[in-house]
């Protein structure tokens, strides 16, 4: 009894999304009758870090469109908060030892990813300049173009070729040779952040402790008995640092399982797919650098896989230049990529498909006043309108 998940880009007030989803929010197709008779709710602010709780709007919200309150000892139980945040830092404030070796792991990250990003800096300077030569010597070539040059080696082939194709050809093969060592420098970034979050949680044995096992057990009842779950935007890599240093990735997903349905805005969204984009705006340094540029920040929770999530679509993305949006897709995404504006709302539900004899995920625009817009490798881009597909037979 698998849940559905909506994705927004970054509606304006949160309440909006309470209100505009009220007749679904108000489903249950949890696997626990319980669960589904309260239609409990679940909010995760973690991104809102020390204004955690200040969601009193929200539950305002959700109990006008008829969430029922159940109040026990004197506390609201029907819409809880998933506390992460304040359970991290109560945690931190618990443990000294394991706070300090904690905030040595984060500075080392913090330097290792300014070490590639710094790096890939240098190449992506390199892939434009490269790209506007070819595109100089070859009036009208595209991005996209240059990407899908074959540049096999047959000599049988090349020996054919005249001086102009043969330049492109080995043109378009160092095109290509530098945006794939963009992209191997952006596995290669994520992997020995993974390597050093390891070696913090065996070194610390942060997963033996007591403490520390008691809240991931009260962490994973909350999960476990919500009807619906809202992951609500912020600060990006607060809202994922805490929900990694808890190990919640499995618990999302089987919630999932269990027929819990997620409603995410922003930074929410993005921690729920498999790939988190940023642009750097999102760091929050307050550094000044000449180029701002999308980067890839760390894997998210893997809920959905068919995809490439971009919010703030339009206020980050230039979805009229071919170009860039090749390079994206090419650089982030091994499917579609998938943008999401203010009012854009793409559902991920369940769906049986009788002529394929098969259950899939169906990816939904619902969207009233705006679509959800798609591109691929092609840098080509299309508006998928309320009703519609966005990704087929996925």
């Amino acid at each position: 009894m698998k849940g559905w998940i909506l994705f927004n880009g970054n509606i304006r007030t949160d309440v909006d999304f309470v209100y505009r989803h009220a007749d679904r929010m108000l489903l249950g197709q949890h696997a626990d009758a319980t669960v589904r008779q309260w239609r409990k709710v679940l909010l995760v602010t973690a991104a809102w870090e020390a204004r955690e709780y200040a969601e009193g709007h929200v539950k305002e919200a959700l109990f006008r469109i008829g969430i029922p309150s159940r109040v026990e000892g004197g506390c609201e139980q029907n819409i809880q908060n998933l506390s992460v945040y304040h359970d991290f830092v109560r945690f931190m404030q618990m443990e000294p030892e394991i706070q300090r070796a904690h905030s040595e792991r984060q500075t080392l990250i913090r330097k290792t990813k300014e070490f590639y990003r710094r790096k890939n800096g240098s190449f992506l300077g390199l892939l434009r300049d490269q790209t506007s030569y070819v595109k100089e010597l070859y009036p009208g070539m595209t991005l996209a173009r240059i990407l899908a040059h074959d540049v096999s080696p047959h000599r049988g082939r090349l020996q054919r070729l005249d001086d102009r194709e043969l330049l492109l050809h080995y043109c378009a093969g160092d095109v290509q040779d530098t945006l794939r060592k963009i992209v191997e420098n952006d596995d290669a970034m994520v992997r020995i952040c993974h390597e050093i979050e390891a070696y913090f949680r065996d070194r610390s044995r942060v997963d033996e402790n007591p403490h520390f096992i008691e809240m991931r057990d009260a962490l994973r009842q909350r999960l476990f008995a919500a009807n619906s779950i809202m992951v609500f935007g912020g600060n990006l890599s607060a809202l994922l640092s805490c929900l990694q240093f808890f190990r919640l990735h499995d618990m999302f997903q089987e919630a999932l399982w269990r027929g819990t349905s997620y409603y995410s805005v922003s930074a929410g969204s993005m921690v729920l797919a498999e790939k988190i984009i940023i642009y750097d705006d999102f760091w929050g340094d307050g550094q000044v650098r000449p180029r701002k540029e999308f980067e890839f920040f760390d894997n998210g929770l893997n809920l959905v896989t068919q995809m490439t999530l971009f919010p703030h679509c339009m206020d980050r993305i230039q979805t009229d230049d071919p170009d860039n949006l090749a390079y994206l897709a090419h650089r982030f995404s091994r499917g579609p990529c998938i943008g999401l504006n203010e009012e854009s709302f793409l559902l991920v539900e369940p769906f049986y498909d009788a002529q394929a004899g098969i259950t899939r995920d169906r990816f939904l625009s619902v969207g009233e006043q705006d679509g959800v817009y798609v591109f691929d490798r092609s840098g080509s881009k299309a508006c998928r309108r309320r009703g519609e597909e966005v990704i087929s037979g996925c």
